[in-house]
C-alpha cells in the first residue's frame, strides 16, 4: 500500500477513483482528508498551462484578482474583543475597478488568505496548473512568515478550506473564469503533508501581461496592516497609478469601516505605512479627496 500522501492521491487519479471521505471532509481510513469542492470552469481566451516565472522574492498574481475586493480588508477582532466571524457571501457581486466583474460565493477573505493563495500558486515552480502540488505544512508556514505551532497548522487548514470552498465568476470583458480558487485540497493529519490542485483554467488571467510580481519582502514588512497590504497589491498592478476617490477605495477594499470619516483616517495611516516600505509617494488631496500614489519603480511584467 502506498505509504505517502502523494502516492495515494496519484493512485486514486490513475484508477479514476475518488478519496474515501465522510461528510464534511472528515478523515477516512486512507489517512486522507478531502475538502469537498465543486469544480466548474470555462474560459473564453487562451489559457497559460504554466505560470509565468518570477524571482524567489516575488509572487505572481493576476491583476484582475488584485484590483478588487476578492481579498479584502477584515479586522481580526470586534471592538468588544471577540473573534470576528466572517460573513458567508452567496453570489455577491463584489466591487472592482472599471472593466472587471466579480461574483463570489464563500466566506469573506482577507490579506492573510491572499498570502496563502500567493504561496500556493508559487509552489507550482514550472509545473503545469492542474498538477498535484505537494508541501509540508511547516515548510509552507515558514515560507509565509508564520510560526509552526498547533494553532498555526489549524489556521492553515482553515484558510485552505476557505480557498477551496470559495467559488468565483471573474471577467474582464475578454477572459472569463468560473470555479473555486483552489480546485481540491488533501491533507494527512499525521504527517502535516498537503496536496493541492488548481483548475488549469485559472491561468486565463496570467496571459498577455495581465499579472504582477508582488514583492514578498514588502508584504512581510506590512504584516498585520490589512489596508496597507490591500493598497500594496492594488497599486503594484499599476505603473502609473490612477487617482481614486477615498470613497472608491473604501468600496474596492471591502473595508468593514463604513463611515468615510473614520476610513479616511485609517487610509492616511495605511498610505504612510505603504510609503515607508515601498518608497512610493502617497497622499490624499484634501480638496478633491483623491488618493495619489507616485512611484519610480514598476513591478508589473509584460
Amino acid at each position: 500500500m502506498a505509504n505517502t500522501l502523494e502516492k495515494r492521491i496519484k493512485a486514486i487519479h490513475m484508477h479514476g477513483g475518488q478519496p474515501r471521505v465522510s461528510e464534511g471532509g472528515e478523515r477516512t481510513l486512507d489517512g486522507i482528508v478531502h475538502e469537498p469542492t465543486a469544480l466548474s470552469a470555462k474560459s473564453l481566451s487562451p489559457v497559460v498551462s504554466v505560470l509565468p516565472p518570477v524571482a524567489e522574492g516575488q509572487r505572481a498574481m493576476a491583476n484582475a484578482i488584485l484590483r478588487g475586493s476578492l481579498f479584502g480588508v477584515l479586522s481580526k477582532k470586534k471592538s468588544n474583543g471577540q473573534q470576528e466571524v466572517r460573513k458567508y457571501e452567496k453570489k455577491v457581486v463584489k466591487a472592482t475597478v472599471r472593466g472587471l466583474t466579480l461574483m463570489v460565493t464563500g466566506e469573506q477573505r482577507d490579506q492573510t488568505d491572499l498570502d496563502v493563495f500567493l504561496e500556493c500558486l508559487h509552489r507550482h515552480k514550472g509545473l503545469a496548473l492542474g498538477s498535484l502540488i505537494k508541501f509540508k505544512g511547516g515548510n509552507f508556514l515558514s515560507a509565509i512568515g508564520r510560526s509552526q505551532g498547533s494553532s498555526d497548522y489549524k489556521w492553515l487548514d482553515g484558510v485552505l478550506h476557505r480557498l477551496a470552498t470559495t467559488s468565483i465568476e471573474l471577467s474582464d470583458g475578454r477572459r472569463y473564469f468560473q470555479g473555486p480558487l483552489i480546485a481540491k485540497t488533501y491533507r494527512d493529519e499525521d504527517t502535516h503533508e498537503y496536496i493541492i490542485v488548481f483548475d488549469p483554467d485559472i491561468g486565463v488571467f496570467f496571459v498577455d501581461g495581465t499579472w504582477t510580481g508582488l514583492l514578498v519582502e514588502e508584504r512581510r514588512a506590512l504584516k498585520g496592516k490589512q489596508l496597507a497590504l490591500w493598497l500594496h497589491g492594488t497599486y503594484s498592478t499599476q505603473d502609473a497609478p490612477f487617482a481614486y476617490k477615498v470613497e472608491t477605495i473604501l468600496n474596492l477594499c471591502d473595508s468593514e469601516t463604513k463611515k468615510i470619516f473614520h476610513f479616511r483616517a485609517s487610509l492616511k495611516k495605511a498610505l504612510s505605512d505603504l510609503s515607508v516600505v515601498t518608497g512610493w509617494t502617497c497622499w490624499i488631496d484634501e480638496k478633491t479627496d483623491l488618493v495619489h500614489v507616485v512611484k519610480t519603480k514598476a513591478v508589473r511584467h509584460e
